[in-house]
């Protein structure tokens, strides 16, 4: 998440047009625990822009398995807590809604915000 907003920051400054063209979306693997309310709270320490979304489990698990995302809820300890590990990948959505590329946790924020610039000012030549 403070990738996400390093890289709207950095498109912010030097490319604000293409910025206005971009909705950060968080979307939780863990609506058990995840209401909307919760997520805003969390939310506040990244970056004002996102919009969090979650759903009914059914919801959420149909979503992870289309993104491909791995999600494994650990064992409860006594007092109710758990974590839950999970695949951390951003995806990128053109203007239509297609996936326009993914970008996995090692990438740095400049290498992701140079694949933004490349997809998003992308002309065919024809």
């Amino acid at each position: 998440m403070v990738k996400v907003g390093k890289v709207m920051d950095t498109l912010k400054k030097e490319h604000p047009k293409l910025a206005e063209k971009i909705q950060p979306v968080f979307v939780s693997v863990d609506p058990a625990r995840d209401s909307l309310t919760a997520l805003r709270e969390y939310g506040k320490d990244f970056h004002p822009s996102y919009v969090f979304l979650t759903g009914s489990p059914e919801q959420v698990q149909q979503m992870a398995k289309k993104y491909r995302v791995y999600v494994s809820k650990a064992d409860e300890t006594e007092d109710g807590d758990y974590l839950v590990d999970h695949s951390i990948v951003i995806y990128f959505h053109d203007d239509t809604g297609d996936l326009a590329d993914c970008f996995t946790q090692s990438m740095r924020p400049k290498d992701v915000v140079e694949k933004v610039i490349e997809r998003m000012t992308f002309v065919p030549t024809y």
